[in-house]
């Protein structure tokens, strides 16, 4: 992580839903920075607006009040919720598609060969998205967006279709993309585990109107987490912290 240079800065985001009804305020005062090679997980109450400000930071939606700063030229890929695969490509003309717009052919044909190979899609190649498992689109997806080579990669519990097993390759396959690449990662779960095992940091969300509750900094090195007492503390943390509802104790 170069925390000497920023990629992402968030300044007082809020945003709020509006129906003829009444106004729900969804986010308030989201305030961080986001700096190259670093991994970020959020975590708090479903609903909270995780996914809302994701979808600001891609640029899918505006927020009501505050900006974002971006690094010029950032190159961003987002893993969504539920995979959008496009139905009448095969997996290898979904990941081509979206690499035609960043990199020359020959470059995104071997980053291409080598993320099928990884994620072991490789015999899948000509086959639909109709034709795959959910943990098969899954892998497509996370494969698809690393093949762009991003700088910053958002994901939105991108490892919820996944067994145990599955899981865990896929988490390995980010670490390892992140430490070749030198990628920041902003991504959304609700498992205290996986956090503690993936991140650098950790932001506890409160429930509506959703604040930052909690920064929690991860020292020690991915590799030598693993049994270890302060980074298990930590999971409790978050656990216990998730099943009070994220309730904010100066609400």
């Amino acid at each position: 992580m170069d925390r000497q240079r920023s990629i992402l800065e968030l300044k007082q985001v809020h945003k709020s839903f509006r129906n003829k009804d009444a106004e729900l305020k969804v986010l308030e005062e989201i305030s961080f920075t986001v700096y190259a090679g670093e991994i970020i997980a959020l975590l708090g109450p479903s609903g909270c607006g995780k996914s809302t400000l994701l979808n600001i930071v891609s640029g899918l939606i505006e927020p009501d009040q505050g900006h974002l700063q971006c690094e010029a030229g950032l190159r961003l890929a987002y893993v969504f919720q539920e995979p959008r695969l496009l139905p009448w490509k095969t997996i290898e003309e979904n990941i081509r598609f979206v690499q035609d717009n960043f990199l020359p052919a020959s470059q995104g044909k071997d980053v291409r060969e080598d993320l099928l190979r990884k994620t072991g899609l490789r015999a899948y190649a000509d086959a639909y998205p109709d034709q795959l498992s959910g943990g098969m689109k899954q892998r497509l997806e996370i494969a698809r967006a690393l093949s762009i080579q991003p700088q910053l990669l958002l994901m939105d519990e991108p490892f919820k279709s996944a067994d145990l097993a599955l899981k865990y390759q896929l988490q390995e396959l980010i670490l390892a993309e992140h430490a070749r690449e030198q990628l920041a990662v902003l991504y959304i779960t609700h498992d205290p585990n996986e956090a503690v095992r993936i991140a650098d940091r950790i932001f506890l969300f409160s429930d509506k109107p959703t604040k930052i509750q909690e920064e929690l900094v991860l020292q020690i090195p991915q590799q030598k987490r693993r049994g270890d007492p302060q980074v298990q503390a930590v999971s409790e943390k978050i656990l216990d912290f998730l099943l009070q509802g994220g309730d904010q104790q100066n609400k």
